[in-house]
């Protein structure tokens, strides 16, 4: 069952509107032809532009409708940008005690960029006589977006505030995201919608409800009958949603309470549902292999790891390979399978045969078994690996 917004096939293109009514007019008039130079051609042409510019206004209708129908009727409106923010800390030119004011401006300007960022400080704050500096003092940016978030670099102090000597970064800035496009709101509301209820119902509901109402929530899988307090495996009216972010991390404290307090308004009154965090199990590789004659071993041996590395991420384990495509985003593999692993390595290009393969959890003892994952939402990160490419000759 698809879950994404398929929109309604209106032809827009002039040439596709003129070539049907061309085709119209052959099945009437027996033996006629469009000739480029007769004028019923031009005039044919001239109102498909018309009728193109027509048919691409219908074209949005639909999609118009669904976004209100969603935002204004269902109360679920497209994400909004959010601001990035700064932890930063404030040196003074001496010890005199100072105080800086909310809403002061500065501005961050990454390495090597043109491009400035403006952060305005969140809540006054007081350096004290007898000390020069205050740390964790937080700041907004001024403008929302994925832009300001993730950046280094220096900052200078755009209010005339000489009492400040500099400002430096605690940590590269954080939480800063664009608003959700139109595209991505229709296909998630399309998601939403083929639950045809409010409620939660069946164990994959949960986890449907936690990925696509949650902002964070890339990634969820839902475990019937378990209970993570207790460890049971078999408690009725019971599930588990385990989350994560698009890179397979464990979301945020706030996330997850964000989950947590969805899912509790919505089950039913007598289900029992917890949110947790994936269980990570490290694998360890050794591989020997040879490669097809003309390939350098060595770069054979690097797209190998990059393989291994690529299948064992955990922003990768349990994927479908297909897309969300059922709804299910996160495939509860338990198991890293041998010949799976096998698979990965002998589709890399170059890579003729295996002759050796092993692997376990990292640490262990290496085996030609397939590696059963711990925790009953496992996903994985590659451990070390040890690839040796033999050439053919």
């Amino acid at each position: 069952m698809a879950t994404t917004y398929i929109p309604v096939p209106i032809p827009t293109d002039p040439v596709d509107v003129a070539a049907e009514a061309f085709e119209y007019l052959e099945t009437k008039i027996p033996g006629w032809l469009p000739s480029p130079g007769n004028l019923e051609a031009w005039l044919i042409e001239a109102e498909a532009l018309v009728a193109g510019e027509l048919r691409t206004l219908c074209a949005l209708v639909p999609d118009i409708i669904f976004a209100y129908f969603g935002s204004s009727i269902l109360g679920l409106p497209p994400y909004a940008a959010t601001t990035a923010m700064a932890s930063t800390t404030w040196q003074m030119v001496d010890a005199a005690g100072y105080t800086v004011p909310a809403g002061s401006l500065i501005a961050l300007t990454p390495p090597a960029s043109p491009e400035s960022f403006a952060f305005i400080v969140d809540t006054a704050f007081t350096v004290p006589a007898g000390q020069t500096f205050a740390t964790g003092v937080t700041c907004h940016a001024l403008q929302p977006g994925a832009a300001a978030s993730n950046l280094t670099g220096t900052i200078q102090v755009i209010d005339p505030l000489v009492f400040v000597a500099t400002v430096s970064l605690d940590t590269p800035t954080s939480g800063g995201s664009d608003s959700e496009t139109p595209a991505a709101y229709l296909n998630r509301l399309s998601a939403l919608l083929t639950l045809l209820s409010p409620r939660p119902i069946l164990p994959q509901d949960f986890a449907i409800l936690a990925q696509r109402m949650i902002p964070g929530v890339a990634r969820a899988t839902a475990i019937d009958l378990y209970d993570p307090t207790t460890g049971q495996t078999s408690r009725p009216r019971c599930v588990t949603v385990a989350v994560c972010d698009d890179a397979g991390n464990p979301c945020s404290t706030q996330t997850k309470n964000d989950v947590d307090t969805l899912l509790q308004g919505m089950r039913e009154v007598n289900f029992l549902v917890y949110v947790v965090d994936p269980t990570y199990t490290t694998i360890d590789v050794n591989v020997n292999a040879h490669s097809y004659p003309s390939y350098d071993p060595d770069d054979v041996a690097t797209r190998v790891e990059s393989a291994l590395t690529r299948y064992l991420s955990p922003g990768q384990w349990g994927l479908p390979p297909y897309g969300d495509t059922s709804a299910r985003s996160w495939i509860n593999t338990t198991q890293v399978r041998y010949l799976e692993l096998a698979e990965q390595i002998n589709r890399v290009d170059g890579v003729h045969y295996i002759d050796y393969l092993r692997l376990c959890v990292g640490g262990g003892t290496p085996s030609n078994r397939d590696v059963v994952l711990s925790g009953v939402a496992p996903l994985t990160h590659p451990g070390a690996f040890i690839v040796n490419v033999t050439p053919e000759t």
